[in-house]
C-alpha cells in the first residue's frame, strides 16, 4: 500500500486589464497602451505555452516551453542561454539576460517552466470564460510569463527598456526540485547575486477579496507511507490471524494524522494512493499500477 503527499496547485488565472492612464508620465502612458493593444496577442501566446505539457517530470516538454519563450526574449533584445540540468534529473533553466549600461538597479525576473500536471492528467484544453482562463499551468505559471512578456514588449515600446539591465531566469523544476539543490539553484543564486531587485511573476493568492502578496517562503517535503500485511483470502479479514490488511491500516494511519498532527501554518495532504495484493510507483513518482 503506498502513499504519497503533494501539495495543492491553482488553475485559473483571472485576466488583468490595465488601469486607466491618468496621472501617469508619458512613457507610462505608452506602456499602458503598448499592453491594451496586445491583449490578444498574449493570450494567444498563452493558448500556445498550455498546450504544450511541461508537467516537471516531462523533460522535453518543459524544454519545448523552454524554446518557445526564448524565441519571445530573443525578439526583445535579450541574450539568452539554455542551462541543462540533466545532474539532476531535470530539463533544466532558460536565462535570458539584457544588458542595458543604464546605470539602473539591476532587476532579476524569475519564474518557472514546469507545472504539476503530466502528460498522463486527465486536466488538459485552454477554455476562455470572459476574463477567465483555465487550463494546465495558466495561473502557475505560465500566465505569469506571459504577463512577463507583456511588460517587457511595453517598455520597448515605450523606450524604456534599452537601458535596463535585467536578468530573467525560469527555472525547469520549480514544481519537483531536482537534486542535488546546490546545482539545481546554481544559476538562480548567481544571478541573485548580480541583482539588486527581483520580481517573481506567479499569481497572487486572495483572501477576503483581498491581494495577498508571499514574504516569505514556508518550507515543503515529500514523504512516502508504505503498509504491508499479510495476503489471505477475504472471508479472513479482521480475525486475530489474518488481521485487517494494508489498505485499512493505510486510512489508520492518515486519519490519525488527520485527527493528531493538526497545528497552525502546517498543512498536508494525500496526493497518490495505491492499493492492492501488489502496488508500486511508476519511475518518476507521478503515477503507479496497482492490482488484487
Amino acid at each position: 500500500m503506498l502513499s504519497r503527499l503533494a501539495c495543492g496547485l491553482a488553475c485559473v488565472l483571472v485576466l488583468a486589464f490595465p488601469a486607466s492612464a491618468a496621472g501617469l508620465s508619458a512613457a507610462e502612458r505608452k506602456m499602458v497602451s503598448r499592453i491594451d493593444a496586445g491583449q490578444e496577442a498574449q493570450l494567444a501566446l498563452l493558448e500556445e505555452l498550455v498546450a504544450i505539457n511541461s508537467g516537471t517530470m516531462n523533460l522535453p516538454g518543459v524544454e519545448a516551453v523552454g524554446r518557445r519563450v526564448a524565441r519571445e526574449f530573443q525578439e526583445l533584445g535579450f541574450e539568452v542561454r539554455w542551462s541543462p540540468m540533466a545532474e539532476t534529473g531535470r530539463a533544466g533553466h532558460l536565462i535570458a539576460v539584457h544588458r542595458g549600461g543604464g546605470g539602473g538597479r539591476r532587476m532579476l525576473l524569475i519564474g518557472h517552466l514546469d507545472t504539476v500536471f503530466e502528460p498522463d492528467s486527465p486536466f488538459k484544453g485552454y477554455v476562455r470564460n470572459g476574463d477567465t482562463v483555465i487550463g494546465p499551468g495558466v495561473n502557475d505559471m505560465k500566465g505569469g510569463i506571459v504577463i512577463m512578456i507583456g511588460a517587457l514588449r511595453a517598455m520597448k515600446a515605450a523606450g524604456t527598456l534599452k537601458g535596463a539591465d535585467i536578468t530573467v531566469v525560469l527555472t525547469g523544476d520549480e514544481e519537483r526540485v531536482g537534486k542535488p539543490v546546490e546545482i539545481a539553484r546554481r544559476d538562480l543564486i548567481a544571478a541573485a547575486r548580480e541583482s539588486d531587485v527581483a520580481l517573481d511573476f506567479e499569481g497572487l493568492a486572495r483572501e477576503n477579496g483581498a491581494d495577498m502578496g508571499s514574504i516569505a517562503r514556508r518550507s515543503s517535503n515529500t514523504w512516502t507511507l508504505r503498509i504491508k500485511a499479510k495476503p489471505g483470502h477475504s472471508s479472513g479479514i479482521f480475525s486475530e490471524s489474518a488481521g485487517y490488511g494494508a489498505i485499512y491500516e493505510l486510512a489508520r494511519i492518515l486519519d490519525a494524522f488527520r485527527e493528531q498532527l493538526r497545528e497552525p501554518n502546517a498543512t498536508y495532504s494525500v496526493g497518490l494512493v495505491l492499493g492492492g495484493a501488489d502496488a508500486a510507483f511508476n519511475r518518476d513518482g507521478t503515477g503507479g499500477k496497482a492490482s488484487g
